[in-house]
């Protein structure tokens, strides 16, 4: 795990890496941002990366079925997913990652007519 956190330290706030604000709030200018017409929106998700990867580490869902769980199920539900992916790799063998758990937050909200 030690040769994993050092390398992607290498990648941390640069051009081609990864941008983290808490470390540098400069990096929130790296921001991507983009505009959809409100009657396009139905559903929508905030998310942490830590609770980003049920899909983008874990593979657990997709983006469809992650808003399907928080619709049905809400956000507890989904960080109980990455959770127990988690505790099922706790040394990151499987999965490698910097810490056994992130920081994991997921709010929704559902657009009604």
């Amino acid at each position: 795990r030690r040769e994993y956190v050092e390398t992607l330290g290498t990648y941390r706030n640069r051009d081609g890496g990864f941008w983290v604000a808490s470390t540098d709030p400069l990096a929130a200018d790296q921001a991507l941002t983009g505009t959809t017409p409100t009657d396009q929106v139905h559903a929508a998700a905030l998310l942490t990366d830590g609770a980003a990867d049920a899909v983008t580490r874990y593979r657990l869902v997709t983006w469809r079925q992650l808003l399907d769980v928080l619709v049905q199920d809400g956000p507890t539900a989904l960080i109980r997913k990455v959770r127990e992916a988690e505790r099922s790799d706790p040394h990151g063998e499987r999965w490698p990652r910097s810490k056994t758990h992130d920081d994991a937050t997921a709010a929704n909200v559902m657009v009604h007519e």
